[in-house]
């Protein structure tokens, strides 16, 4: 081999060398590369059950409503789970280490909302608080809500709304035979959120505000296949919105000429359409805002203050029928805490600390909102899995207020379980999220609260209650329907009895 090299000519001979090293270096590279990758790999993907080819894993999202699924699924393949619907990557997260590096952790990078049809369109572009991507305007509009529309001096302020809708409901409810408890309760709600949000009722918001909750919480085809844009046109899915939109345009514009026309002087007497007007017309935001900004917004305080309320209180009135020994000590508590007295104001609830334990407990195990929705603006790392680029992140809120890691005997009603808890509706504690949490957290809850707590406490003062038809406790149904709300599969039926005449 020596003698073979002395005889190459010197040109030759050095680029032997020159290659034999230029090898050697990248045999070096390539196995520090390996060492690299070995030390320090790329996290995998999170597991997840088998899939279809097309549509992904879609046929496992049938049979029961998709929380209780994901449920199901996570505790077959772990907290952080990846999904494929349709062409869409969609990982879950179910416990309270993974939602803390989601909201948390990467909170900024996971703040966004995923892109569906329906929020484009009916939410105005996206220009709402709850569907807007994180963002200058998003942090503009939150302030808004919480500063202005929202705060706590705020909400004591509809404190006579709340009063008159829930002694109207207690003045007009049937009494000797059964009636529809779901319906009074989401009519009360509608009824509140409508006179505080646009100063007194209008009878067709209702039905629009419950067709758009039903598009939302629906299945999208569309929005699982985006690069599929004839299944638009097969489906009418776009059709559909605009429809609604028109409608809600119509009530909306009318609603705001009133407003106009009859311009309150007195912030103290303001509603929440006034406020936003009132903020528009100054002009002094850093980002100006629109009339369908407005309409936005109104429209979050309907979705989101409606149908949960409603849901929350349903809820909190099948348990009680389903734990007589709850209802007993409950309606003790407010009926001797009031003292004879007919009417329960905002001041009485502070009072009422069991009534309190009963809704926290209920939120635990009917959380309204079941899935909270994300979106990974770019890849993280979760629990040592790799959260990919532009997929949706479900936390599902649901599953971890039923899990036993945090709740001894979960599936059952206790209110007794927060006793000196300091767990509350803040976010704080992540394994108890019913209306979510970080920058995310839904800026309502304090309204939300103060119309459940007093609506309750006013229906166990004023009522003794008993299921139809002689129904035993444990016969009553406590199937949940499919939604974006986990709302009762059948409505609620019960008969009351008043203690005394209804309060004036």
């Amino acid at each position: 081999m020596e003698m073979e090299l002395q005889a190459l000519p010197q040109p030759l001979l050095l680029a032997f060398f020159f290659l034999l090293a230029l090898k050697f270096l990248l045999k070096s590279r390539r196995s520090d590369s390996n060492l690299s990758q070995v030390l320090s790999p790329e996290p995998p993907l999170p597991p997840g059950p088998w899939r279809l080819p097309l549509v992904g894993h879609l046929h496992h999202l049938v049979g029961k409503p998709t929380h209780c699924l994901l449920g199901d699924l996570a505790a077959v393949h772990g907290p952080v789970m990846l999904l494929k619907v349709g062409q869409v990557d969609v990982v879950v997260v179910s416990s309270r280490a993974a939602a803390e590096a989601v909201i948390k952790t990467h909170d900024v990078n996971c703040s966004n909302r995923p892109d569906v049809a329906v929020a484009r369109i009916v939410a105005y572009d996206c220009t709402d608080i709850a569907f807007s991507s994180y963002g200058p305007f998003w942090r503009q509009m939150k302030k808004v809500c919480i500063v202005e529309m929202l705060s706590a001096r705020r909400v004591k302020s509809f404190a006579a709304v709340r009063e008159r809708n829930i002694l109207d409901l207690m003045t007009n409810m049937p009494t000797g035979s059964p009636v529809n408890i779901s319906e009074k309760l989401m009519t009360l709600s509608s009824n509140i959120i409508t006179e505080s949000s646009v100063g007194k009722k209008y009878d067709g918001f209702l039905p629009v505000v419950r067709e758009v909750t039903k598009t939302i919480t629906g299945f999208s085809i569309v929005d699982s296949f985006p690069s599929w844009k004839f299944l638009d046109v097969l489906t009418g899915t776009t059709s559909r919105f605009w429809r609604i939109r028109r409608r809600l345009d119509k009530i909306m514009n009318e609603i705001i000429k009133l407003h106009q026309a009859e311009k309150k002087s007195n912030p103290a007497e303001e509603d929440l359409m006034d406020v936003l007007l009132r903020i528009k017309e100054q002009g002094d935001l850093e980002i100006p805002i629109t009339f369908d900004n407005i309409k936005a917004c109104i429209l979050d305080m309907f979705l989101g203050g409606t149908d949960t309320t409603a849901t929350t209180l349903e809820w909190a009135m099948s348990e009680l029928m389903r734990n007589p020994e709850v209802m007993k000590k409950a309606q003790i508590e407010v009926r001797e805490t009031l003292k004879g007295k007919a009417r329960v104001e905002d001041g009485d609830v502070e009072k009422l600390s069991y009534l309190k334990m009963v809704i926290k407990e209920t939120l635990r195990l009917h959380t309204p909102i079941p899935l909270l929705p994300r979106a990974a603006k770019q890849s993280c790392e979760v629990m040592g899995f790799k959260i990919p680029e532009g997929s949706r992140v479900v936390i599902n809120a649901w599953a971890m207020g039923r899990d036993p890691a945090y709740w001894e005997d979960p599936e059952s009603f206790w209110p007794e379980r927060f006793a000196g808890s300091e767990t509350d509706y803040k976010g704080t504690y992540l394994e108890y999220v019913p209306f979510g949490s970080g920058r995310r957290i839904c800026p309502g809850y304090q309204f939300a609260m103060a119309t459940m707590e007093l609506a309750l406490a006013q229906m166990l003062l004023c009522f003794d209650w008993e299921l139809p038809g002689g129904m035993r406790p444990e016969e009553l149904n406590m199937e949940e329907k499919f939604g974006a709300t986990a709302s009762r599969k059948l409505a609620l039926w019960l008969i009351a009895t008043p203690r005394f005449p209804p309060p004036a």
